[in-house]
């Protein structure tokens, strides 16, 4: 078993090098501080990891929140433009048929004009045309 790289000989090592470095007496004070400074260390580290988990969270949330929001204005805003589409379409089709009855109108041979009661009708002019009354 490895920790850090470090196998069981070398371990031992350093346990023994530290025996002699700090002394008998200073070993399990030494130990204790060092055990301190390890627990002390996992607190921070789980603070952190804690305030990360937190804010990506919290990141999340508001995330999901716009995505529903945004989805919510691009079906309102589908429902709109099919609105406005139907709403075109009506339009058109009008404009075509009053375009198309304009169009017989105007293709279609004049009606002769009807002589008031009394007058003469209007003789037709050249090219079967008639034309109106003059007067003076």
């Amino acid at each position: 078993m490895e920790f850090l790289g470090i196998g069981y000989q070398e371990l031992l090592l350093i346990l023994v090098l530290l025996l002699v470095v700090v002394g008998p007496e200073r070993l399990p004070q030494m130990a204790y501080q060092i055990g301190r400074a390890v627990r002390q260390m996992q607190l921070y580290a789980r603070a952190v990891r804690d305030e990360f988990r937190d804010e990506i969270d919290y990141l999340d949330e508001q995330y999901r929140t716009m995505r529903g929001e945004i989805e919510l204005a691009q079906r309102t805003l589908r429902e709109e433009q099919a609105k406005l589409n139907e709403g075109l379409a009506e339009v058109d089709a009008t404009l075509r048929a009053a375009e198309a009855e304009a169009g017989s109108a105007l293709a279609a041979p004049p009606l002769p004009e009807a002589a008031a009661p009394g007058e003469p009708a209007a003789a037709p002019g050249p090219g079967g045309a008639t034309s109106p009354p003059l007067v003076f």
